[in-house]
């Protein structure tokens, strides 16, 4: 299954469980860092990129460093889809890996 199909799937449910999927919000995309250094040098590109990223360190052994980089916009598998490639490339560059995306069900 393609990133698009898989994201397609996850807005069809969202849908079906009564999310508005039509208004605009800040979606998260979810990163993982194996260091802080790495998940400081990746938050600070994608607020370059007009992200608002957060880092936070996470209980968990393998790497334990999250970043959460939001940004306004509407829920479509298109923008959504763009996005996590667009940011996922970017996570590999500072040795980072994608850990999903979400909202607040509105």
């Amino acid at each position: 299954m393609s990133l698009f199909e898989e994201n397609a799937a996850i807005l069809r449910n969202m849908g079906a469980d009564g999310s508005d999927l039509g208004p605009s919000r800040a979606i998260d995309f979810s990163y993982v860092f194996p260091d802080r250094a790495a998940a400081d040098a990746f938050a600070q590109a994608a607020n370059r990129e007009g992200f608002a990223a957060v880092v936070e360190k996470v209980e968990r052994e393998e790497d334990p460093w999250d970043v959460t980089a939001s940004k306004d916009m509407v829920p479509t598998c298109e923008n959504i889809t763009d996005t996590e490639e667009r940011l996922q490339t970017l996570a590999r560059t500072y040795r980072g890996r994608t850990d999903g995306w979400g909202f607040f069900q509105a």
